[in-house]
């Protein structure tokens, strides 16, 4: 249920390919960017094979029988040559073994031609030579030192191929490639079948005890944005990543009997406008009524419309309330804006047609500054854009005429006129003039203290999970559910392709 509901970054949805034809295979970002590291553990049942990757072939390289392997970058000016030009693997591991037995660290180099290498304590890091992986044992066996790029990644599989691979502990069905990255750390990408991948996906994106046609409501729409979307990361070496930028994937060991039935009951459906796969984005809760793309991200999408929620969700999300002080907002303001002092209002000065907010104004004693759409949820730390505010100096009303039209009215004076004259705002009490009558109504305001009631949670644009959820226990199908969601499209099972 994670799904883009804390995505701090506005994403612009990417245009959808042909799709007479889908991907068998997903490459799967894990460790990349500011997540990649310079060393891993892996661990397997029966061992590894090791090799690298071009295209789409694997050329094994050695296996390792040991069931735990530690990955780490190197610099080459760590190693020193020990004997190069060996004719074969053979030749080289009898050689590499022998100086193992001496208590020499040492490793098949491969690079085309076998070489052996050993390990050495260099204290000269004038210059460095990057691009080479270290493979490693648990054993007094010799490692591997192998060359890689981002287009000859080296692989990790597991000697069965049924088997399953684990890094840093979590397990994972296909095959770990790595490449070098910056400052010397390590890429690793997951690829395997994109079926199996919605495996790891639909239960870190919504709960397993759901009702089943909610989840493949949710099988259909995460196998959808990941086709969609696979040109996203392309610059990077794979095709999507595992975090919540992107779908939340937890590998094999996330994988649950149930919602792997909703990915098998659904293979291959994905859901098309213009016959192209659409950005199927999808949130937690509507809070009522789902938000238009072109109000979130900026793209005006004749299938991401609002709609309302055909029955009320009894969800945690449904009204939810944060209270916080001046300082609090403040502090928050003070780091992902330009500071304008101690806040004295909060105004908002623009909502969507469905009323969330799109622009808050910020008055602060050393200044004025707007924040806007999904800065607001980010810098306040919101569930939603679905919100008002209470408190501060200015009282919140509602206008509502005979037609029932509604507008905010900020009273921000220290006095307003009534029926019976001048009303001082700061005597506790206002005064409401009506057609035939006037009223005083006290009040109680805090001027250091906002409050924040809301609807809903995530960005609201496409399916709502709580909405399918609510939808599914009342007698609709998954396809009554998505069609609901997403307008002006078609729900068609696609053929494969090898990538």
């Amino acid at each position: 249920m994670w799904f883009i509901i804390f995505m701090t970054v506005i994403m612009k949805p990417i245009k959808g390919q042909s799709m007479e034809l889908a991907p068998t295979k997903i490459r799967v970002g894990l460790f990349y960017n500011n997540l990649a590291r310079d060393s891993y553990r892996l661990s397997s049942d029966t061992g590894f094979r090791v090799g690298f990757k071009t295209g789409q072939e694997l050329y094994k390289v050695m296996n390792f029988s040991d069931k735990s392997l530690e990955i780490y970058s190197a610099d080459l000016i760590d190693f020193a040559s020990k004997k190069n030009n060996i004719k074969d693997k053979r030749d080289a591991l009898e050689y590499a073994t022998q100086l193992a037995q001496d208590n020499v660290e040492s490793y098949l180099f491969f690079d085309g031609s076998w070489s052996v290498w050993a390990k050495i304590s260099n204290k000269d890091k004038s210059s460095s030579s990057l691009g080479l992986i270290t493979v490693k044992g648990n054993s007094k066996d010799p490692g591997l030192l192998i060359p890689c790029t981002m287009d000859r990644p080296v692989f990790f599989a597991d000697t069965d191929p049924a088997g399953l691979i684990a890094i840093e502990g979590r397990r994972y069905r296909g095959i770990l490639e790595m490449a070098q990255a910056d400052k010397g750390n390590v890429q690793v990408v997951n690829e395997l079948e994109l079926e199996e991948y919605l495996y790891g996906v639909i239960p870190k994106e919504m709960p397993l005890n759901w009702h089943t046609e909610a989840l493949k409501a949710q099988a259909v729409a995460a196998r959808t944005y990941t086709i969609a979307n696979l040109s996203k990361w392309q610059k990077n070496g794979f095709d999507i990543g595992a975090s919540s930028g992107d779908q939340v994937y937890g590998g094999y060991d996330a994988e649950d009997v149930r919602t792997n039935r909703a990915v098998d009951e659904t293979k291959g459906q994905i859901i098309l406008h213009d016959n192209k796969p659409i950005t199927a984005f999808y949130h937690a809760d509507s809070g009522g009524r789902t938000e238009a793309c072109k109000d979130v991200f900026g793209s005006d999408l004749p299938y991401l419309q609002p709609v309302d929620d055909i029955v009320r969700t009894n969800s945690p999300h449904s009204e939810w309330e944060l209270c916080l002080s001046a300082k609090d907002i403040s502090e928050r303001v003070k780091s992902a804006q330009k500071y304008i002092g101690e806040i004295c209002e909060i105004s908002i000065i623009e909502r969507s047609p469905t009323g969330r907010v799109k622009k808050i104004l910020l008055k602060g004693t050393l200044g004025d500054t707007i924040i806007e759409n999904s800065h607001i949820r980010n810098i306040f730390q919101l569930k939603s854009n679905f919100f008002e505010v209470f408190g501060g100096t200015s009282i919140p009303v509602v206008s509502v005429s005979g037609e029932e039209a509604k507008r905010d009215i900020q009273l921000k004076a220290n006095n307003i006129i009534t029926g019976q004259g001048p009303a001082i705002l700061s005597n506790g009490y206002v005064s409401i003039l009506g057609a035939e009558m006037s009223k005083n109504i006290k009040f109680t305001t805090v001027s250091d203290t906002y409050i924040i009631r809301g609807r809903g949670y995530g960005h609201g644009v496409g399916m709502s999970q709580w909405g399918a959820k609510t939808m599914a226990e009342n007698g609709y199908n998954y396809m009554e559910i998505l069609l609901h969601y997403y307008k002006n499209v078609d729900i068609k099972k696609v053929l494969n392709k090898i990538l």
